[in-house]
């Protein structure tokens, strides 16, 4: 699995970013593809895209979530959640929407930008236990 941005999906496919910025959908279709994995492409909206090409369009981040080390905290919940026994899939597009609410939240909170990556860490475990108490799947 990856997480990257444009900027970081131009190096991996070895093209401009305009291009990737173009089609991003195209861009993680053949990324996934290639590298047999799930990958998703972050951004204002972000797309979460599995080997075989399905993909998932969402649209809830905030632009305070452009923060150095917000990726890195992604991440982190994409891989804790298989940890948990979840698929990569699954744990990547529940990953992405937890990220984006805990953005969400802190944007509402603290102002739309301004707020750092170590604070979404605040929100993570609240929203998956709201998530699970509202029976929605358990990782």
């Amino acid at each position: 699995m990856v997480t990257p941005h444009a900027g970081e999906m131009a190096r991996l496919l070895d093209r401009d970013k305009a291009l990737i910025e173009a089609d991003p959908l195209a861009a993680a279709r053949e990324a996934a593809a290639g590298l047999k994995g799930v990958v998703v492409l972050k951004g204002s909206e972000t797309l979460v895209v599995s080997p075989d090409g399905r993909a998932w369009l969402h649209r809830g981040g905030v632009v305070g979530l452009a923060t150095s080390g917000s990726g890195d905290v992604l991440a982190g919940i994409v891989g804790g959640l298989m940890a948990r026994g979840a698929p990569p899939l699954a744990a990547a597009a529940w990953g992405v929407c937890v990220h984006a609410e805990a953005g969400r939240r802190l944007s509402v909170r603290v102002g739309p930008t301004g707020f750092l990556a170590r604070e979404l860490l605040d929100e993570i475990a609240g929203l998956i236990a709201s998530a699970r108490g509202a029976g929605r799947p358990q990782a």
